[in-house]
């Protein structure tokens, strides 16, 4: 499995290219990249905003990511539903998934 940093450099790359990616799924195995998007998440102010599932990203550990990659990769995994509230300021509505889904999405964003 390569280095999370090479990967997502190469996405960047072809993106910017705008040329097509295959085999992303299989990416989502690397629990580095998985690391790097808790890093980012935590960092951030709301990241202590309990989700639908009550938990909070602060709750997130390596065997929970452990279960997330094992669930990915038995095609199990299930998202999570959002809740939708109504923040007050610029954007009107914001979405909270639960922690586990807040991780795999930023996975998507770095």
């Amino acid at each position: 499995m390569q280095d999370a940093e090479t990967v997502l450099s190469v996405i960047r790359e072809r993106g910017r290219r705008g040329l097509p990616l295959e085999r992303l799924y299989r990416q989502l195995f690397n629990k580095k990249l998985f690391l790097l998007a808790y890093g980012r998440i935590y960092s951030n102010q709301g990241a202590m905003t309990p989700g639908v599932t009550r938990e909070t990203v602060d709750g997130m550990s390596l065997a929970k990511i452990d279960r997330i990659i094992e669930a990915l990769r038995s095609e199990s995994y299930r998202w999570s539903p959002a809740r939708r509230v109504y923040i007050v300021r610029r954007v009107a509505l914001g979405c909270i998934s639960c922690s586990a889904g807040r991780n795999l999405e930023e996975c998507f964003w770095i």
